[in-house]
């Protein structure tokens, strides 16, 4: 996302493979372009938190942009979705009942998180929608919904759709460098 380090923005892990990948081997990712917004129980964030748990709720730049995050009878819930200014941004207000750095809110995608930052008591978040993927490779263990750095991350190469194209192939060469395709 753009100005992502100026907003305290994180990005997330959105999809992993389940399985080490050897040589000649393959993974498919599949994701539909359903936006959401998020809460996750991260308490304070930072990069490699992993969510305790989380809730989201169906939002769209066109008709749904905005909502607020809150703590009701001891359950962290959105309100329902309403269009919200600027209608070129996702918007989530902090309710009056959230505790300081506990939760953090966000963007997502194809019904994962994708972007979080942290959640403050009667405090307003912005989020662009121009996401740009990236593909990457490690050998450390991370899963879905796990916080990233906000640096760039070694061996990550950006993603890039041409118009009317639905499908990509990224290749990791024995440099340890991508080739997308």
């Amino acid at each position: 996302m753009s100005e992502q380090l100026e907003n305290d923005i994180y990005s997330l892990v959105w999809m992993t493979s389940p399985y080490k990948i050897g040589v000649d081997s393959f993974v498919f990712f599949i994701w539909s372009l359903d936006t959401s917004l998020w809460w996750l129980d991260t308490g304070k964030l930072e990069a490699g938190v992993s969510p305790k748990s989380g809730g989201s709720i169906a939002a769209s730049l066109s008709s749904n942009n905005s909502t607020t995050f809150n703590i009701e009878d001891g359950t962290p819930k959105f309100s329902n979705t309403v269009s919200g200014m600027p209608s070129d941004k996702f918007l989530i207000m902090g309710g009056s009942d959230i505790p300081n750095s506990a939760f953090s809110t966000g963007t997502g995608e194809s019904y994962f998180p994708t972007f979080t930052k942290q959640a403050y008591i009667n405090t307003q978040q912005t989020f662009d929608s121009d996401a740009t993927l990236w593909v990457a490779v490690t050998t450390s263990y991370i899963q879905a919904m796990d916080v990233l750095g906000q640096s760039n991350i070694s061996n990550a190469a950006i993603v890039t759709f041409p118009l009317n194209r639905y499908n990509l192939t990224a290749v990791l060469g024995e440099d340890n460098t991508w080739n997308v395709f």
